[in-house]
């Protein structure tokens, strides 16, 4: 059985990626990483509900806290042995609170620890259960706005918030340099690394202006779970629009 973790499972893109791998990949194991515990247990009593039948469990995993991380490894490691997948969806934005330099530097900071060094670090940390696996598998939830070239080529309106656009390039880039260290190592088990754009969706995250249904925008990392091995080539960026699942270009 497949064991997958989703952080920041309990709402938005992470939660409707977990309703959409319990629906495609019904036989699957999906643990909701959630900052706290009773909003993961309303989250999988909401799945319930919604008709989801699949195994779901949940670990308490604050991505920006050591020791919550190294706890969470612990705690899946005594409750399922391995991890299959680890899809890297929790991140937030602080919003600088006025142009003093001190805020800005905060509040830039905040966002690049958040959405690129915590999920470095998560990644390592649940390395060790993922080599116990025979295809284990790391996305990472970008965004078409860590694209350099729909960006450079006036694609994309301006933004609001420059520093998320940043961090979601410096994911990318994490993921590569990931990607390619798995390919020159001699672990035996490689990881596979992918990065997915869910596309503007309506969410808290952006006070529900997307265009999109949140089920739609995990409908790219249902496509990646659902290939086979060597049928996806590993170390690309991916998003499902217009009905079509295609690159992202760097």
């Amino acid at each position: 059985m497949v064991t997958i973790l989703v952080t920041g499972a309990n709402r938005g893109i992470g939660y409707a990626i977990v309703q959409a791998i319990a629906t495609r990949l019904p036989s699957s194991t999906i643990v909701l990483g959630c900052r706290r515990k009773d909003a993961a247990q309303e989250a999988i009593e909401s799945l319930i509900d919604s008709g989801i039948k699949g195994k779901l469990g949940f670990v308490e995993l604050d991505i920006e806290n050591d020791a919550s991380i190294e706890a969470a490894v612990a705690s899946l490691e005594r409750e399922y042995g391995k991890l299959d997948v680890l899809i890297n969806n929790a991140g937030k934005v602080e919003r600088r609170s006025s142009d003093n330099l001190a805020d800005i530097r905060g509040a830039s900071n905040s966002c690049y620890n958040n959405l690129i060094t915590s999920n470095a670090v998560v990644t390592h940390a649940f390395g060790k259960l993922l080599r116990k696996c025979s295809e284990p598998r790391v996305i990472m939830i970008s965004s078409a706005r860590g694209s350099m070239a729909r960006t450079n080529n006036k694609e994309l309106p301006p933004v609001a918030n420059i520093d998320y656009c940043v961090s979601k390039v410096g994911l990318n880039m994490l993921m590569l340099h990931l990607q390619a260290a798995e390919n020159h190592s001699n672990n035996g088990t490689n990881i596979t690394f992918w990065a997915v754009s869910p596309g503007h969706c309506k969410t808290a995250f952006n006070g529900y202006k997307g265009r999109k249904d949140p089920l739609e925008g995990a409908e790219a990392v249902v496509r990646l779970l659902e290939s086979t091995k060597g049928d996806i080539e590993p170390g690309t960026f991916w998003e499902y629009e217009n009905g079509t699942f295609q690159q992202v270009p760097w």
